[in-house]
């Protein structure tokens, strides 16, 4: 579902460049200029992409009546996908070549026959592209917070590489995800300890069976001088721990977002190595973090990837799935609005939870880098311990 109705699936985009304050018809109409208008001569590209109005993929409307809600622009990328199925190809390439071996003696097609029918089939092929017949179109609803300076888009990454080109050459912006590293460099760089985050290196929580001395690796993430991702698996990992304590995260009064926040660890877990041996846990369950396959993970190097979440804070109760390293967000459900007298008026607010709903998240996520860069080595060493204790409560229970 779009943004506006259902539950919602997002990743988090920085813009950067000169980026205007608020929508204008100008902004709309680079939009416009920038639609897709799919080939209608020739033969039309693999994938051409381009933007659509938010309705359906049909949409031509970019006007602030259907486009512009609550500051923020509702817009659609819409993909097009013109390729013939290889099985249609190959029973193309049968029945010609069946035909031109039924008038040979030898009932075998020829090597002249098998070229002239490769010219027919690649004939047909092209035809069936002109005429749209295989033509598969998507759309991918976006929402630009434009007083924000952010976009919220799709996690995929061969549909994002669009969404990036697209934007760059409609607006001259460049869009950044805003994975848990990066999150984290620009909320430090505001802190004045921007070489705090250069030192940040991945947390060993447990031993290695095979190596007791071997660090932690992250092997999903990106190494070198890249993001530092894995501060998303291990902010998941933190924020497992301190809701097994009361399920309250305290936040900075002052923030936005801040004061108290309530979460529980609901439906899904999936777990990775970090070391990169173990491989992958799945846990499915009303509340998966109190499994004895949960904390067994945890002991043997394991680190939460992705888990189901329910976020109670002073805008509503917000159920989601968090995935750590890039922070994106699926399957979001907002809390019901109760009085809204036209669509307008309840797309707008439900604009209103979303951005609540991410102050809370960065509020948690800022609490979270405060504890990593100042007593981290205290609060490893707990969460080292509570691993140990809970995984010994479990082998005595068992």
């Amino acid at each position: 579902m779009g943004f506006d109705s259902g539950s919602i699936s997002f990743t988090r985009y920085a813009i950067l460049g000169n980026t205007p304050k608020l929508p204008d018809e100008a902004m709309l109409g680079k939009f416009a200029a920038n639609a897709l208008r799919p080939t209608d001569i020739g033969v039309p590209e693999d994938v051409e992409w381009g933007w659509v109005g938010p309705r359906h993929i049909f949409d031509g409307r970019f006007d602030f009546e259907h486009c512009v809600f609550n500051d923020c622009i509702h817009i659609g990328l819409r993909v097009d996908t013109n390729k013939v199925p290889g099985e249609v190809k190959s029973a193309y390439t049968t029945i010609e070549e069946e035909a031109a071996a039924a008038n040979n003696p030898s009932g075998f097609i020829s090597k002249a026959q098998k070229r002239e029918v490769k010219d027919v089939v690649g004939r047909k092929l092209d035809e069936d592209l002109r005429s749209g017949k295989f033509r598969r179109s998507k759309l991918i609803p976006l929402l630009w917070d434009v007083p924000a300076n952010v976009l919220y888009g799709p996690a995929s990454v061969s549909v994002r590489e669009k969404m990036q080109e697209l934007f760059s050459r409609t607006f001259e912006l460049e869009l950044q995800p805003l994975t848990s590293g990066h999150i984290g460099l620009r909320e430090l760089e505001k802190r004045a300890k921007r070489r705090e985050y250069e030192d940040l290196m991945p947390t060993r929580f447990a031993k290695s069976q095979e190596d007791p001395d071997m660090n932690a690796e992250y092997p999903w993430t990106a190494k070198g001088d890249g993001a530092k991702d894995f501060l998303g698996n291990e902010f998941l990992l933190w924020l497992w721990h301190e809701t097994q304590k009361t399920g309250v995260i305290e936040t900075a009064a002052g923030a936005s977002g801040g004061g108290h926040t309530t979460v529980m660890f609901d439906r899904t877990l999936q777990l990775d190595c970090v070391f990169g041996q173990s491989g992958k846990d799945t846990l499915t369950a009303t509340g998966p973090t109190r499994m004895p396959e949960a904390i067994d993970a945890l002991r043997t190097g394991k680190a939460p990837r992705k888990a189901g979440l329910i976020v109670d804070c002073a805008a509503g109760q917000f159920n989601l799935t968090l995935t750590g390293e890039s922070l994106a967000v699926s399957s979001l459900k907002l809390p019901e609005v109760e009085k809204a007298d036209t669509a307008r008026t309840l797309f707008e607010e439900r604009i209103t939870l979303l951005r609540d709903f991410n102050n809370c998240i960065d509020a948690m996520y800022s609490a979270f880098l405060t504890a990593r860069v100042s007593g981290w080595e205290t609060t490893t060493g707990n969460i080292r311990k509570w691993i140990a204790t809970g995984v010994k409560a479990n082998t005595a229970a068992a």
